[in-house]
């Protein structure tokens, strides 16, 4: 069965894989866009050819017609593709399509489902040259399906509200106010399903958020209705918000930090479904663990009025757990409680905790329930491998992500139903591959990821982190545009507050060349994770990429002054310096990196550095160096491609782009975007690259003659 999709990133499908040939045309993709939103009604001849070829004589434009028919039956394998003679239509027996499914799921009033299949703006990027009927057409379809998939979120969102589940309410009005971003009474309604699922913080960045929108892109002043939305939140009593601080480890060999820090996370979780209650992120509350600050300041810092803390202490197969409830505003304790219990125990522990908790706060009558959370497994010691896969992932370095895949391994060999674990895989398979995490082969790592990925959406259909690291493989081996951003939005469907799913969209966009999408993203999840350094990060590059570099630099450097010495954002320091012709500030700030951090990605922007300075022999040697290690397999072919487009050997960097390409190299993904590729934009042989991977956009590729 041919999969046919038109809303987002158009493209023709067939057992996963994209179909090329005939059906990678723009001008094809246009012929079966028309054909699909005609649907069983079907569309005149004389009506295609007046808007694929207004201009061409009538012959002529018929004669194109019948070979792009012929073209598109022949790459696509299948001779009853269409229907009729005089009016056309697609054959639904050999290709689905996403309008149809959409409109079939609004048509049933499953908005979830339509949602999900609306994969984004109708034909998205395509542009066709000398065709006014065709571009008005695809203006007012865009329109049309855009109001319907925000009625359909709109409709998600209300009843979401009514059925008391505030915080997917939140999330669904979320999801429109980034499809909306001026509307104010959208804008009106996410803040106050903001407050209700009580996170009035959250509420106040989206209105600074909007304001500096509508000021810096616009040139307008915010709808007053916003401005007084967020009065009216001020005004109401301070909603309960909590920080859950790392437990303690109090084994007595130390070596169970695994298991306190697994304990903190969960509970933070569930704790985090409590309606009424905002909870502080895990990574915002690791950020300041070992900084010392007391609790007035923890509480200033992250915007909370309690603090949950503890102490754990596991022997054998008994857990013993110690906690406390303090008012952030004088570290005066409110509650405490012991519990001892056994592994098996463990689950029911923390749902016995949180109930206790939550009668401990000032939630209201109507606020004292915890919404059970389903058991990820019967298996004690799959869960116990489990915590420790994560410890060690949470790391973030090669060593980490290659401990977190042994124990997620053994976790599934305990109990291979365990979803969880399998999404661990996907997620340190995926981010391995990574130049700051691990700098693996693609060709190695991301078919492990997306086995693993695949497998733990078999287990769990609705698990969000599964979801966003298929999107990850999806996005930089595949280059499978369309399926990368359905799963990115999915996760972010099924669980709206995460930031590395946001994170990773951001990213995705910024590569897609959709700027202005990329930073409502990317500061919604800095919003969610401002302690973040791989967030904070982000929003750097996010500025980058749209070629805001004065941005950029304040991000960045800012970041550098908090966190110095992290080698990514010394790197990427050093990039923007470059790009803002700051050559040499760019090596004064490589200068930090010690040798033994100089990886290929970092000697390559080196390379660069040197050039600009005017050190051309030294930035030459840099270049030899980058090739031998190319040469010897010890870097992809990637990295020497910047430095040798500028020392005039652009034929051989396409060479080498080329190589890239075959060998799936992920920053591929960035051609389009990255400002290193400049000098070799003006090549027909780099427009061709573009053109095969679908990075070229408003370009028109021709009739698709046979």
């Amino acid at each position: 069965m041919l999969q046919l999709q038109v809303l987002g990133t158009p493209s023709v499908t067939s057992g996963g894989g994209m179909c090329g040939g005939a059906a990678a045309q723009r001008k094809a993709i246009a012929l079966l866009a028309l054909l699909a939103i005609a649907g069983r009604r079907g569309l005149s001849r004389d009506r295609i050819l007046a808007t694929l070829w207004p201009e061409t004589p009538a012959d002529r434009a018929n004669h194109r017609l019948t070979q792009l028919l012929y073209s598109l039956r022949r790459d696509l394998g299948c001779s009853e593709l269409f229907l009729g003679s005089v009016d056309l239509r697609l054959n639904p027996d050999v290709l689905a399509t996403d309008v149809d499914a959409f409109a079939e799921a609004l048509e049933m009033g499953a908005f979830e489902s339509a949602v999900a299949a609306y994969g984004g703006p109708f034909l998205d990027g395509v542009y066709l040259s000398g065709t006014p009927q065709f571009e008005h057409w695809v203006d007012e379809e865009r329109s049309r399906l855009a109001q319907r998939h925000a009625s359909a979120l709109e409709a998600l969102a209300r009843a979401a509200t009514t059925d008391g589940d505030l915080t997917a309410a939140a999330g669904w009005w979320r999801q429109l106010a980034q499809v909306e971003p001026i509307n104010a009474r959208i804008a009106v309604c996410y803040m106050e399903a903001l407050g209700a699922a009580g996170d009035r913080p959250g509420a106040f960045r989206f209105a600074r958020a909007y304001e500096t929108l509508l000021r810096e892109e616009f040139d307008a002043d915010p709808d007053p209705a916003v401005l007084s939305a967020a009065e009216r939140l001020r005004r109401l009593p301070a909603a309960p918000a909590i920080a859950v601080l790392p437990f303690a480890n109090l084994t007595p060999d130390g070596e169970a930090a695994y298991f306190s820090d697994g304990f903190t996370e969960e509970l933070t979780s569930t704790l985090a479904t409590v309606r009424g209650l905002r909870v502080a992120s895990r990574t915002s509350v690791y950020a300041l663990r070992g900084k010392g600050p007391d609790a007035r300041e923890i509480g200033e810092r992250l915007g909370v009025s309690f603090l949950l803390e503890g102490s754990v202490r596991k022997v054998g197969n008994r857990v013993r757990l110690s906690v406390r409830l303090v008012d952030a505003s004088d570290g005066c304790q409110l509650w405490s409680e012991e519990y001892e219990r056994t592994l098996e125990e463990i689950f029911a522990l923390q749902e016995e905790l949180s109930a206790a908790l939550v009668a401990a706060l000032p939630l209201g009558r109507d606020r004292v329930s915890v919404r059970p959370v389903p058991r990820p497994t019967d298996v004690v010691d799959a869960y116990t491998l489990y915590l420790r896969g994560r410890y060690a992932a949470h790391k973030r370095t090669p060593e980490g992500l290659s401990l977190g895949i042994e124990y997620f391994e053994q976790a599934v060999e305990q109990d291979p139903d365990y979803a969880l674990a399998h999404a661990g895989l996907a997620e340190c398979w995926a981010l391995l591959c990574f130049p700051e995490f691990g700098d693996r082969q693609w060709t190695t790592t991301a078919p492990r990821a997306r086995a693993a990925a695949l497998e733990a959406l078999r287990l769990a259909p609705r698990l969000a982190q599964a979801h966003l690291w298929l999107g990850v493989v999806h996005f930089l081996y595949d280059w499978d545009w369309a399926a990368a951003e359905a799963k990115f939005r999915r996760a972010l469907q099924l669980d709206p507050h995460d930031a590395i799913a946001e994170n990773q969209y951001a990213v995705f966009l910024s590569a897609r060349c959709r700027h202005d999408e990329a930073l409502r993203h990317i500061l919604h999840a800095e919003a969610l994770e401002p302690a973040s350094l791989t967030v904070r990060l982000s929003v750097g590059r996010c500025y980058f990429f749209a070629r805001r570099f004065q941005q950029a630099h304040e991000v960045v450097a800012g970041l550098l002054r908090s966190e110095p010495g992290h080698r990514l954002t010394i790197t990427w320091l050093a990039r923007i310096l470059l790009a803002m012709g700051r050559p040499d500030e760019a090596l004064e700030t490589l200068e930090r990196l010690p040798a033994s951090e100089q990886t290929g990605y970092v000697r390559a922007v080196l390379a660069r550095a040197l050039l600009a300075a005017g050190r051309r022999q030294d930035a030459e040697a840099m270049c030899v160096t980058l090739e031998r290690d190319h040469a010897d397999g010890r870097a992809g072919p990637m990295h020497p491609i910047p430095v040798m487009a500028r020392l005039g050997r652009k034929e051989e960097a396409l060479t080498l782009l080329r190589e890239g390409v075959r060998r799936r190299e992920p920053f591929i993904a960035w051609l389009a975007s990255g400002e290193h590729y400049d000098p070799l934009r003006d090549l027909p042989g780099f427009r061709e690259i573009l053109r095969d991977l679908r990075l070229e956009r408003h370009v028109d590729e021709g009739d698709g003659e046979a």
